[in-house]
């Protein structure tokens, strides 16, 4: 059994004495169903519901980025009403049950229940991703997506009780102050159907710059008239904010507990049930400002993996690719940094060596911004993963894919001759490429152009891309290969 306390993160460090809470106290602690998650946990939970509470909310927060990524033409009440029937599929009925939550009307005992375990799962996660950048990005993106969308289903009552809850002082405008500025209402929320019927709140502007900038609210005397359906505006930031901020006492909380095997035991197997592969992650600031245009021919020598060096050498050859070549190398272009308009500079550029430029304005430029998502279902198109790359059906004529699976061997080994590697490095590259091994073997052709050991395979071209330039970044700043990587490059040659 595990107790918390204030001090330590769930404060599950030490053992303190049972804490007896009456029904009052718990009731107090958890008065609503939708939580900012601003207060420790108290109180005692066994260990082994513990880690069932937990790998149950990764479950949910797994179903939220399927559905977020596979329905981005739905709005968030529709991608609601997708989670809440898969979550009921999958027989997890509390979550669901909270997600389609208006408010706080029942305080019931297994109200109270289902509302501490949501709290209870949520923050020992935090300090489950606190150590691993990219993990603990995952969990942000969708806790704050699941956030959104149970706050979408709260009615009037549900948001004024949680504003009360949680200090916020934003007022609800009476029918007569509606009637004052109706007009003016009409003119900044079109989208709103009926003015009379819909509720509006006073909120101070700078809490809703996103809806201003949009000119979406009516704004007098530095106060913004949010409609009811946008009022998530103002606490999906807030939500943010604090779960940024919470990160940092989380990754002491879990430091605290490195000596407990129990939970150095939970906490692995946590994090393990987190897989990221299909997710892409912005790119970090210290990767994108180097990239620009006019750097691309170097970066496909140096920190391309082979799949996009083929593509952009194939594009500057023959100023021409087909579809499915396109696509993959405008998307990757598209996660390194490249903008919307430098890339169809380099795509216009490129065409227009082999066709008039009124030919590529009306068969290729509109599949440059489709791409970019400025044009038709206007979705964001992410850069394809190594699997699907590798999934990719290849033609006589094409470039894309994955050359470690659809080249054929000769011209493999032609690619390699030119990357400057020598025989028993091309050998060794190849083999594992005959072998099905195709992740190995682009990890291999990494480790050799970059003079390292690298001991997780790439998923991603794009987190390839990254690994590449942060290792150049490194060499250029310190005139040398970290000492870790010297260690290993010996341990490898020593081991092969």
């Amino acid at each position: 059994m595990a107790s918390f306390y204030s001090r330590n993160m769930l404060s599950i460090a030490k053992f303190q004495v049972p804490i007896e809470w009456s029904p009052k106290t718990l009731g107090d602690m958890y008065p609503h169903d939708l939580q900012l998650y601003q207060n420790v946990p108290f109180g005692e939970i066994m260990l082994d519901e513990l880690q069932e509470i937990c790998e149950t909310r990764l479950k949910v927060l797994t179903l939220v980025e399927r559905i977020h990524l596979q329905k981005l033409t739905m709005s968030v009440s529709q991608r609601k009403v997708v989670l809440v029937k898969e979550l009921h599929k999958e027989g997890i009925n509390e979550f669901a049950r909270l997600i389609s939550s208006p408010g706080c009307k029942s305080h019931t005992d297994e109200d109270i229940h289902i509302r501490r375990r949501d709290h209870v799962s949520h923050f020992v996660l935090r300090s489950v991703v606190a150590f691993n950048a990219l993990k603990k990005r995952w969990f942000f993106k969708q806790e704050t997506r699941l956030f959104k969308w149970r706050f979408s289903s709260l009615n009037n009552e549900g948001i004024e009780q949680f504003m009360r809850i949680n200090n916020f002082d934003f007022t609800p405008i009476s029918q007569s102050e509606k009637e004052d500025i109706k007009e003016y209402l009409q003119m900044s929320s079109p989208h709103v159907n009926n003015i009379d019927s819909t509720q509006f709140y006073k909120v101070p502007f700078f809490h809703v710059i996103s809806l201003v900038k949009k000119r979406k609210v009516f704004i007098m005397n530095g106060e913004a008239f949010v409609p009811e359906g946008e009022i998530a505006f103002v606490f999906v930031p807030y939500y943010k904010n604090t779960l940024i901020s919470s990160f940092e006492a989380a990754r002491e909380d879990r430091a605290n507990l490195y000596n407990d095997e129990r939970f150095i035991h939970i906490f692995a197997n946590l994090e393990n049930n987190i897989h990221i592969e299909s997710t892409i992650l912005v790119q970090d600031q210290e990767v994108q400002k180097y990239v620009s245009l006019d750097q691309l021919d170097k970066f496909s020598e140096t920190s391309y993996p082979l799949c996009m060096r083929v593509l952009h050498k194939a594009l500057r050859k023959n100023h021409h690719l087909t579809h499915g070549g396109r696509v993959q190398y405008c998307l990757f272009l598209k996660g390194i940094g490249i903008s919307l308009s430098d890339a169809m500079i380099l795509w216009k550029n490129e065409f227009t060596k082999i066709m008039d430029e009124a030919m590529f304005n009306k068969e290729h430029s509109y599949q440059v911004r489709f791409v970019f998502g400025q044009e038709g279902s206007r979705r964001d198109y992410q850069p394809f993963t190594c699997l699907k790359i590798m999934e990719s059906i290849v033609g006589p004529r094409d470039y894309h894919g994955c050359p470690f699976k659809h080249m054929l061997q000769d011209i493999l080994e032609d690619e390699l001759i030119n990357c400057g590697f020598n025989a028993l490095e091309r050998s060794t590259i190849m083999n594992l490429s005959k072998n099905g091994q195709y992740s190995a073997a682009c990890n291999k052709y990494y480790e050799i152009k970059h003079n390292c050991f690298n001991d997780t395979l790439f998923k991603h071209p794009n987190v390839y891309f990254n690994e590449s330039v942060k290792h150049h970044t490194f060499y250029r700043y310190h005139g040398k290969i970290p000492l870790s990587y010297t260690y290993q490059i010996i341990y490898y040659h020593v081991q092969n």
